[in-house]
């Protein structure tokens, strides 16, 4: 928290800026709204709520959020017909000297165009991971275990693609992703012209931020986005019929997998926070916790294998990284560990594979690739082994 705070960027309860970002612009887009619909001094206070959370904007330091903020509300001005074409300028103005400001507040990131190279390679590294696996895909979720072996040396590493579109086609597969987009199409097609009537501009506008915010980043992976963007539609296109009350229970048997996992996460997460504290028994027993609710949570087996590794219980960490690996075999944490362990109960060709599957996993971390050159070497001192 100390760090954040220093950085001068705030982002509340997300976990990046961009995320606040967006849905700061998003409150900011009916702001606008509620002010022009307003009379009186009604509109003061919708004018100081607009101030106060174009502050927040800027604190956020988030150039995408700028952007996306910015199509979304210039969207809505003229789609709603209340601005006139002769106030574009000065608009324009106002909201080139808002992003300004930030490059100011950034301007080492913005030199090196820091959020633009992080994006480029992040599509780039998405782009391999397709390709290694076009058809299948690598799972849903599972991108983030699937890129850090593309990521190469000297890049930005993320484990999401920074594009929706392009995160969702590298887990579902091509054929898939081809499918969905298909059935899609139809829809888009009957539904486009309700995004250009003045009643639905709020809304449509809204959208349009949304979209933006798919294109240049997680998109609808972050819940506040998808759970917007369902609001969002459900509000410019009228449903085909009533809900009915099994539809709510399908919906509610198919989220429940979503809602144990985000359960078991936040177990996990706080786990992790415990042992970050060195309280590695109130650690250990958020990790249980969430194993009872996902048995098959890697990170959580691999906090396990951490305390037990500190504590000295050499037998209990192999079990919980073996345990890992069998969920997770090229996961570069549990390899590196094995590797020692292994070397030092004298196993040192299972711990040159381990070395070997903790480097290849991630490249861009140097112990790991020293640890492998190291096994790599000793066992090349050594003399051949008879051939009796």
């Amino acid at each position: 928290m100390r760090s954040r705070v220093a950085s001068g960027r705030i982002f509340a309860i997300f976990s990046l800026p961009t995320l606040y970002a967006m849905v700061c612009g998003l409150l900011l887009i009916f702001i606008v709204h509620f002010f022009f619909r307003a009379r009186g001094r009604v509109r003061l206070f919708w004018a100081a709520l607009f101030l106060l959370g174009a502050f927040n904007l800027v604190l956020t330091q988030s150039f995408g959020g700028i952007l996306f903020f910015t199509a979304g509300v210039l969207f809505y001005l003229f789609a709603s017909r209340i601005f006139k074409a002769r106030y574009l300028a000065p608009l324009l103005m106002v909201l080139a000297f808002v992003l300004f400001v930030v490059t100011a507040l950034r301007f080492s990131e913005a030199r090196e165009l820091s959020p633009l190279t992080l994006r480029l390679a992040n599509w780039d590294q998405a782009g391999r991971v397709l390709a290694a696996a076009p058809v299948l895909g690598t799972g849903l979720g599972n991108y983030e275990t699937a890129v850090p072996p593309h990521v190469r040396p000297g890049e930005p590493e993320s484990i999401y693609a920074h594009n929706f579109f392009l995160h969702m086609a590298a887990e579902t597969g091509l054929p898939l992703f081809v499918l969905l987009l298909v059935l899609c199409l139809p829809w888009l097609k009957a539904n486009l012209p309700r995004f250009l009537r003045a009643e639905n501009a709020l809304f449509a506008s809204a959208s349009i931020l949304l979209l933006f915010f798919n294109l240049f980043d997680i998109g609808n992976y972050f819940f506040a986005a998808g759970l917007s963007s369902v609001v969002v539609l459900s509000q410019i296109v009228p449903p085909a019929a009533p809900a009915r009350t099994r539809h709510f229970a399908l919906t509610a048997l198919l989220a429940l997998p979503l809602l144990l996992g985000a359960a078991a996460v936040s177990r996990q997460q706080a786990g992790d926070l415990w042992l970050s504290r060195q309280e590695p028994a109130r650690a250990q027993s958020r990790y249980l916790a969430a194993l009872k609710l996902v048995p098959y949570s890697y990170r959580s087996r691999i906090g396990l294998a951490s305390i037990a590794w500190e504590r000295g219980d050499r037998e209990g960490a192999e079990r919980a990284l073996k345990q890992t690996l069998a969920i997770y075999p090229g996961q570069p944490y549990a390899n590196y560990l094995m590797s020692m362990s292994s070397w030092r109960r004298g196993a040192q060709w299972t711990a040159l594979v381990h070395a070997a599957r903790a480097a290849a996993g991630n490249r861009r971390n140097k112990e790991y690739q020293r640890w492998y050159k190291y096994v790599q070497d000793t066992l090349a001192r050594q003399p051949a082994l008879s051939a009796n």
